[in-house]
This record gives C-alpha cells, sequence and structure tokens, in this order.
C-alpha cells in the first residue's frame, strides 16, 4: 500500500528561511508542497502555488488550505519604519498576531493537524550572563514590539491548541545565517571582504548562539511529523556558541582575507554608544546571548549535523560567489557600453583626431605615442595616446619626467586631456575600459605588487576612475592601489557614468609631472 504523502502549506516562501526549506523540502520529495505568495513570479513548477493577499486578519486562506496537512508559517512582518504617527506594536500584530491566528483558524477549519510557529528567540529577551543561556521553558521576557508580538501569537496558538484538535510547535530561532543571508550577518561579510577595520577584535569574552540555515531547517523538517514536537517550544541552535571576535575571524577566513578588525575594549564601545543614545548597539556587540537546546535534542532526538565553522566558510564562499556573479553581469553591461561610446566617440571626434596628428607630426614628428602598459590578468597590451612629451624621453612614469619633456602642444593636450582619446580604440578592442584602475609600465614594480596583492588586476584597466579624478596618481602607489580596489569593490552603473562625467567635466588632472629640473 502506498501512503499518501503529507502536503504542506508554507508561508513567506520568499523569504531567508522559506526560500532555503522550500529548497530542502522540494529536494528531500518527502511531502507535497504548496507556496503561498503574493507573486507567482519564479516559483518552483513541483509545487503548488497559491496566490494570496498580505498577511492581516481577513485574509481568505481557502485555497492554499486545500488538502494541507500542516502548516510552516514564516511569514511575518520584521520591520516598521520609524514614524512619530505610527505605533510600532500595533503594526506589528496586526501581521505577526491577527494574521497569524486568522491563519491558524482556517487551518483548523480545513482539517489541517499540525501549525509550525516560526518565532523568534527575542520572545525570551535579549541578552544572556555567559554561561546561563535561555531555555525553551524560561519565563519570557521580550523588550522590544516585534519579540511582543511573537510572544502574543505564540499564546494565542498555544491556547487555540487546548480547544482544538491542532498541534501547535513552536521554533524560536537564533541569529540565523547561510548562504544569501541578509541583514546585520552580510554587512559584516561585506565590510570584512572590503577590509574596514571593524571595532570588534576586543570583544572575545562574549558568547553568541547562532544556527546555520541548514541546521535551521533540517530541524523544521523533523518538526514536521515528530510526535514528541506536539504542543511545545523549542530553541534551536549550531550548539556551538562563538565569541563577536571569533566570529569575524571566521568570517575573514571563509573570505580568504585578512582580518582587519580593530581592538577596542568593550567599555569604550559601550561608552561612545551610550553617548549616541544607542546603548542597544553596544548589547548587539558586546553582549552574550546563548540558548540550550537539550530540549530538542533530548525530546526529538535532534542533533545540529553542521558546525558553525563549516557553515561560516559555507555563508561565505556563497557571498563571494554572488559578488562574483553580480560583478560579472555589471562588467558585461560595461563592455556593452565601453563598445557603444568608444565607438560613437571615436566617429564623432575623428575630424578632431586628424587635426590632433597633423598638429603632431609638426610638433615632434611622431604625433602617437605606442607605448606598452599592463593590462587585465597582467597582461600587457599596446595603448596608444597623443603624444605630449619629446620622443626621446625615457619610458618612465610621468611623476618622474622632467617637465621640461613636455612641448608646449603637449601641456595642451594633457590640460585638456584630448591626448587620452586615441585610447578609446584600445577600449573598442577591449584591452581597455572608460573606466578602470589606469594601466601602469611593466617596470613600476612596487604598484605592481600591491595591486596585484588587492586584485586589482582581476578588471581591465581604464581611460578614468575614481583615483583619477580625486587626482591620486602613481606616485602613490599604496594608496592608489587601495583607491583602485575600492573602485573595484563599489563599481556600478551609477558610479560608471559618475566618472565618465566628473572627468568630462574636468575633474582631475591625470599623472602629473612633478620632477623639475635644477
Amino acid at each position: 500500500m502506498i501512503m499518501k504523502k503529507e502536503n504542506i502549506l508554507l508561508t513567506g516562501a520568499t523569504g531567508f528561511i522559506g526560500s532555503a526549506l522550500q529548497q530542502r523540502i522540494l529536494a528531500d520529495g518527502n511531502y507535497d508542497l504548496t507556496i503561498a505568495t503574493r507573486s507567482i513570479v519564479d516559483t518552483p513548477s513541483t509545487a503548488r502555488v497559491v496566490q494570496v493577499e498580505d498577511l492581516t486578519a481577513t485574509t481568505d486562506w481557502t485555497d492554499a488550505l486545500q488538502n494541507v496537512d500542516v502548516v510552516i508559517h514564516c511569514a511575518a512582518r520584521v520591520h516598521v519604519m520609524k514614524d512619530k504617527s505610527t505605533d510600532p506594536l500595533t503594526e506589528y500584530r496586526k501581521v505577526n498576531v491577527e494574521g497569524t491566528l486568522n491563519l491558524a483558524r482556517q487551518a483548523v477549519a480545513a482539517g489541517a493537524k499540525r501549525f509550525i510557529f516560526i518565532s523568534s528567540i527575542k520572545v525570551n529577551g535579549e541578552s544572556t550572563e555567559p554561561g546561563r543561556p535561555f531555555t525553551a521553558d524560561d519565563q519570557p521576557n521580550p523588550t522590544d514590539p516585534y519579540g511582543i508580538s511573537k510572544y502574543e501569537a505564540e499564546q494565542e496558538l498555544l491556547e487555540l491548541a487546548k480547544t482544538t484538535p491542532l498541534e501547535v510547535v513552536i521554533i524560536r530561532p537564533t541569529l540565523v545565517y547561510g548562504e544569501n543571508v541578509k541583514g546585520n550577518f552580510h554587512s559584516l561579510m561585506k565590510w570584512t571582504y572590503k577590509g574596514i577595520p571593524l571595532p570588534l577584535g576586543g570583544i572575545k569574552q562574549n558568547l553568541r548562539s547562532l544556527v546555520s540555515i541548514d541546521n535551521l531547517t533540517d530541524f523544521i523538517i523533523t518538526c514536521i511529523d515528530h510526535k514528541n514536537a506536539k504542543n511545545q517550544i523549542f530553541l534551536v541552535s549550531d550548539d556551538n556558541d562563538i565569541s563577536s571576535a571569533s566570529m569575524l575571524q571566521e568570517i575573514a577566513n571563509g573570505l580568504g582575507v585578512n582580518n582587519k578588525a580593530v581592538h577596542i575594549p568593550p567599555i569604550s564601545i559601550k561608552a561612545v554608544t551610550a553617548l549616541l543614545g544607542k546603548p542597544g548597539i553596544a548589547q548587539r556587540l558586546c553582549g552574550s546571548l546563548q540558548v540550550d537546546i537539550s530540549k530538542a535534542k533530548t525530546l526529538l532526538d535532534w542533533q545540529p549535523k553542521f558546525s558553525t565553522s563549516d557553515s561560516i566558510q559555507k555563508t561565505a564562499q556563497s557571498y563571494i560567489q554572488n559578488l562574483e556573479h553580480s560583478n560579472m553581469s555589471l562588467r558585461g553591461m560595461q563592455r556593452l557600453l565601453d563598445i557603444v561610446f568608444s565607438f560613437i566617440g571615436l566617429v564623432l571626434t575623428f575630424p578632431l583626431l586628424v587635426i590632433i596628428s597633423g598638429m603632431g607630426y609638426f610638433d615632434t614628428g611622431s604625433p602617437l605615442l605606442i607605448q606598452e602598459r599592463i593590462g587585465k590578468n597582467q597582461k600587457p597590451f599596446k595603448l596608444v595616446k597623443f603624444r605630449t612629451m619629446k620622443v626621446n624621453t625615457v619610458s618612465v612614469a610621468s611623476h618622474l619626467v622632467d617637465s621640461t619633456s613636455i612641448t608646449k602642444l603637449g601641456a595642451f593636450l594633457r590640460k585638456t586631456k584630448i591626448d587620452e582619446l586615441p585610447q578609446l580604440l584600445n577600449v573598442l578592442k577591449g584591452e581597455m575600459s572608460i573606466t578602470g584602475p589606469r594601466p601602469n609600465l611593466p617596470n613600476q614594480q612596487e604598484l605592481i605588487n600591491e595591486r596585484e596583492s588587492l586584485g586589482v588586476y582581476d578588471v581591465l584597466p581604464g581611460i578614468t576612475g575614481l583615483a583619477q579624478i580625486n587626482n591620486i596618481d602613481m606616485s602613490t602607489p599604496k594608496l592608489l592601489a587601495r583607491t583602485d580596489k575600492e573602485m573595484i569593490d563599489t563599481m556600478s552603473l551609477k558610479n560608471y557614468f559618475s566618472y565618465i562625467i566628473k572627468t568630462a567635466l574636468g575633474s582631475g588632472g591625470g599623472d602629473a609631472v612633478k620632477a623639475k629640473t635644477i
């Protein structure tokens, strides 16, 4: 006899937890899945998709609850915009309490047997003393509107379970992280990857319980049909608490970058945030928040399968892959714009190019300078520009050249940046971009070393960029390489156009000629 698969209704399927849970359920193949969503775009064909309105006290769940055995309720309101005319708790209650109870009551009427509610550790409170973790049976102590709304929803659901056949399972996760995570954990990865010195290096005495998305989804799956989960509250974590400093080091290891965290004493952080009227920030950075998951391990015979260290490594690698994918898409668009703009630029300025070439012939006898430069992946290429110095000028960086080497025509071309126009040929050939790090000479070893260590050669060099518009030239190789790295990490279509426009309007002066004759 073939047993019928249980049908699960999943809410919040497009959120961080919901999307990961959706993938896990479909990959397991042990359940039929119904997804309730406001939009049917990009939903899996193997799941039944039902479009519903926002989660409110009046939402109609009739279609979504057809033949459903278990509801996994991940949907919630997690943010309320600060507005003096709006009471945050009232707004949270509309969704997290009234909307949740409306769904649960309709689930009872539709014959669903279990309701799994994804709550929050904020129901227990904001912090613990080191070595004294929260337990599932502790007296709740929510202090913010979001935590209060989750606690009230829990109480209403447990009361509903007393008077109906519905079995309620409440799960309070700690800080959830994993592939595609957003929020604070994503910010920590972003800042660490960019080398920003975060003030967490000295926070070594606190302990935080985290839960990877893999461990959390595994625990939720366990609660779908485990008989001992009925009408219970569970805390869940990786069962491997970690300090803020250690967490940042694990993130740096996973990203493959140096941990540049600065060691600021926690007491100093608390004093500064108190002066700023933001003591909650210090608590989140310096305080402990531990949970005891012995109830989950004993009652459900469940153990976390994924360690914190391995999970942070996986999360960091996912961040890098997403960043690379985003960069590839951006670079593809940038290359298309480079082709269009360089072609149009060469066509429109062709008469000017001819005139300058003629003038250059009479000026030096050789109007074009064709010089070897270092391009993407340190591959040499021949850069083309109008000659601005005497033919016998030594091939070194501009800041090392004697100012008397510049011709009168050359001074005009450098001032107006017209000498850069022939480089549009390099752009059209794919050797350069309009925006990017200025290509250096093969003999600029200090700059090469600095750029190589920061991955600057991973992208095409450019005619202009962040360093150029800020008058940072090759005379300061460390500063230039750091600025190039910043430009690469923050590149966007907005910045692409911004660098071009600012250069056209006169920002930056190119590599300055600083050496003087005595």
